[in-house]
């Protein structure tokens, strides 16, 4: 397993266990992709996360390589999710997940767009 799947597995166990029912991983709509899907239980807020894993930092951060680019499709990919599963007026965010692999930490980033 490369270290991306293997951060997107550990981050889905972090929201879960910070209490989000994971519903979708690497959920595709034509060229987009959400890496998870999840649904908060105590809001009922549906969450798209972008998921990074970094072992180093020289490079920025890894929420910085969450680009507007990058944002634009996570956007496309939700607008094409909703329409799928029919919940157009679901309340939604985006949040960021890093992985940090040594020394290993998850970051969490609500609402980080």
């Amino acid at each position: 397993m490369n270290a991306g799947r293997w951060g997107e597995r550990l981050a889905a166990w972090y929201l879960f266990f910070h209490g989000c029912r994971i519903l979708d991983r690497n959920w595709r709509y034509g060229p987009y992709e959400i890496d998870i899907v999840a649904r908060e239980r105590r809001t009922g807020v549906l969450v798209f996360v972008e998921v990074k894993t970094r072992s180093r930092t020289d490079h920025g951060l890894p929420r910085d390589a969450v680009t507007p680019k990058k944002q634009l499709f996570l956007t496309r990919a939700a607008q094409g999710y909703l329409k799928a599963h029919r919940t157009p007026d679901a309340r939604t965010r985006f949040d960021v997940v890093e992985v940090y692999t040594r020394p290993l930490r998850v970051v969490h980033i609500p609402s980080a767009f």
